[in-house]
Parts: structure tokens; C-alpha cells; sequence
């Protein structure tokens, strides 16, 4: 089981809580719309230990980070991973992971304090917000009933959305919905992330990151078609994508070593 100690700073006057473990090159990981860092803790026990010091970010708004009462962007959401990062590493740059939205603000991140990325790794992520396919205006009501919700049934349903087999659903996000019960949680928080994913927009200038970056993608991906992860690869010039079979949205829980392989490939490029 991994050991985590739970640290804070400030930006701006709003007190960001960030976890952090082990040593090495910082291993920043970003969670999807609605969670907290701590989401990614099901993904670290499964895929055993890492040679990286682990920071966990809780986005304003989530796990233990304090609550925003104003609208804002991904913008702000990657200034605030930048100032964990120069408090949890200092000045090495650090190996980026987002899920989902936390890929949309590493994207952010890569472009506002490129000094502060050295590789990238996306999944399940899009270079624009406002991109409209049959598959997200079908998925949307229900991811966000689920962000707002902590009904189960709620839950169960969007469950079922984010993997391929959905079948397999409960079993296999069990450990997220046990950490998000846990959790204080905001309902307005929430609905200020999905506005802010809507004006997501960074593939016109994604040209200028020129950090390694590996982009996954479930070519069953019903939330967020795979078609958004083949233009973001496009749009990063050294980038490779991955389109993982009989893969849904879920990728960390769904495929997690796929995400740890991503990650050992960054250095050899």
C-alpha cells in the first residue's frame, strides 16, 4: 500500500491541497472532471511501485482543497498545479499525467509553464471543449448527474458508461466510488468544472509543446470519442497515440499498467 502525506499551499488566497510519496522526478497525476486527487490511489496500489516522487493534486474545488465561488478556466486549474509542483519539486520538471479533463489541464499546464513539464501523458482527453459528437451529447446528462450525485444508482449508471464492458462496471470502479463517499464534495464546484471545460480550447496552440507526450485513447470511449485523442496527437509534434482495444472512457481502472507503460516510454524518446 502506498504511504501519502497530506501537504497545503497557497495561491492567490485559496489553500490547495496536494498529497505527495517517494522520491525521484515529480509524477504529477491529474484527476478527471468531479474528483480529487485521491482518485488516482486505486491506479498506484494496482500498478505497484513507481521510481518518481507521486503528487497527487486535489483541484479547487475538490478533495481537500478549498471551494471556488467564482467561475474560472483549465488556465487557472494548471496555475494551481504549478504552484504544487514548486512547492512539492521545486524547479525539476515533472512527468505529467491527466485523465480527462486533468488531461485538458495538463495540456493548460504544458502552455502557461512549459519550464515546470518534461513529458506528457493524456487519456481520454480532447484538445477543445466544444466539440460535439453523438457519443458526449448522449453521455453528458449522466456524467454530470454523477458529479452532482452521490447516489448510487446515479453512479451505477454512469459506471456503466465510462467502460467497455459494462458488465464488469462495478467491480471495477468500486475503489473510486469508496474514496468519493469519503470526500466533501461540491455540487456548484461541479457545474463551474463543466463550464470551464466548455471553453477548453488549446489545438492551435498545442504546435509549440514540444515535450514527448503519449496519447491514449479506448477505441470504445462512449464519453469522449477517440476521434478527440487522434487530433490532439496531431496537434503535439512529439507525440505518439495509442488506441487501446475493447477500451472505454475508464482508462486508468479499465487498462492501468497501459497508462504505467505510457510513462517508462517517455524517457527513450
Amino acid at each position: 500500500m502506498i504511504t501519502l502525506s497530506r501537504r497545503w499551499v497557497d495561491r492567490s488566497g485559496v489553500r490547495l491541497s496536494y498529497q505527495v510519496s517517494g522520491d525521484g522526478v515529480p509524477l504529477v497525476l491529474l484527476a478527471g472532471y468531479g474528483r480529487s486527487g485521491s482518485s488516482w490511489i486505486p491506479w498506484l496500489e494496482r500498478v505497484g511501485p513507481l521510481p518518481f516522487r507521486v503528487v497527487l493534486v486535489d483541484h479547487r474545488g475538490t478533495g481537500e482543497s478549498a471551494r471556488s465561488w467564482r467561475p474560472y478556466t483549465l488556465a487557472t486549474l494548471a496555475d494551481d498545479v504549478a504552484a504544487v509542483l514548486c512547492d512539492a519539486a521545486g524547479d525539476v520538471p515533472a512527468v505529467v499525467v491527466g485523465e480527462s479533463m486533468g488531461g485538458m489541464v495538463a495540456q493548460h499546464l504544458a502552455l502557461r509553464h512549459p519550464h515546470r513539464v518534461g513529458g506528457l501523458v493524456l487519456s481520454a482527453s480532447s484538445a477543445r471543449g466544444d466539440v460535439v459528437s453523438p457519443e458526449f451529447v448522449r453521455s453528458l446528462p449522466l456524467t454530470v448527474a454523477a458529479a452532482l450525485s452521490k447516489d448510487v444508482r446515479v453512479w451505477a449508471r454512469c459506471d456503466r458508461l465510462l467502460v467497455h464492458d459494462g458488465r464488469n462496471a462495478h467491480s471495477l470502479l468500486a475503489p473510486l466510488r469508496r474514496i468519493q463517499r469519503g470526500e466533501p464534495y461540491s455540487r456548484f464546484n461541479s457545474l463551474l468544472q463543466a463550464v470551464a471545460m466548455s471553453f477548453h480550447r488549446t489545438d492551435r496552440r498545442l504546435p509549440g509543446v514540444r515535450v514527448p507526450a503519449e496519447v491514449l485513447a479506448g477505441a470504445a470511449d462512449r464519453v469522449l470519442s477517440p476521434r478527440n485523442s487522434r487530433v490532439l496527437a496531431e496537434c503535439l509534434p512529439a507525440a505518439r497515440l495509442t488506441i487501446l482495444t475493447e477500451t472505454g472512457h475508464a482508462i486508468p481502472f479499465e487498462r492501468p499498467m497501459e497508462i504505467r507503460y505510457a510513462i517508462t516510454r517517455l524517457p527513450s524518446r
